[in-house]
């Protein structure tokens, strides 16, 4: 199958975005700066391809069906790893002694909402197996969810774009937990 316009479009913008957040990580001394600005970015770039999405028209069911099940996850994913990251820098403690704690205590609940989470998209998969109708309609008409509470969060209403974008973020979130281990650790025991 041919790459559709929109498809390449965010494919370009989705590389783009991550180039641009690589590259101002290593520039930026203030992290908290960083993460508002990938943010805000990353935002941006998700609002351009809503743009395009709002008067585009899908070639076929299957294109449209492929751009709800893949391309939205993944920018919407990024925005919520921002709001994670945000939270989790905000929230830390500044003693660096208690950092190494704080951080596997958040890494262990990131795995225990990936595996909520990936439960979630598994029963969605079993559930609305081969039903590209109702998948089509259910993520269309539903809001996009940055920074919801996981447990106040409801997977049986929830679109699988939306599950999808948060295992995205938690996975990332993940991988960047783990670097904070790496490093903090290794600071506390020299000090």
């Amino acid at each position: 199958m041919k790459k559709s316009f929109l498809l390449q479009q965010c494919q370009l913008a989705y590389k783009r975005i991550q180039l641009e957040i690589q590259s101002h990580e290593s520039q930026s001394p203030d992290e908290m700066k960083w993460i508002e600005w990938g943010f805000a970015a990353t935002m941006q770039a998700w609002l351009n391809i809503e743009k395009i999405t709002h008067d585009y028209q899908f070639m076929d069911q299957q294109e449209e069906v492929s751009f709800y099940k893949s391309q939205k996850p993944r920018f919407t994913g990024l925005i919520d790893y921002f709001t994670l990251l945000y939270k989790s820098v905000l929230f830390q403690p500044e003693d660096y002694t208690k950092r190494g704690n704080y951080w596997k205590r958040e890494l262990n609940t990131c795995l225990e909402c990936m595996s909520k989470f990936k439960e979630a998209c598994q029963n969605y998969k079993q559930q609305q197996a081969g039903t590209d109708i109702y998948f089509l309609k259910h993520n269309n008409q539903q809001p996009l969810l940055f920074g919801s509470n996981v447990s106040i969060f409801d997977f049986n209403s929830t679109s699988y774009s939306c599950l999808l974008g948060r295992l995205v973020a938690l996975k990332k979130y993940k991988k960047y937990i783990q670097e904070k281990i790496y490093t903090e650790i290794p600071l506390r025991q020299a000090g």
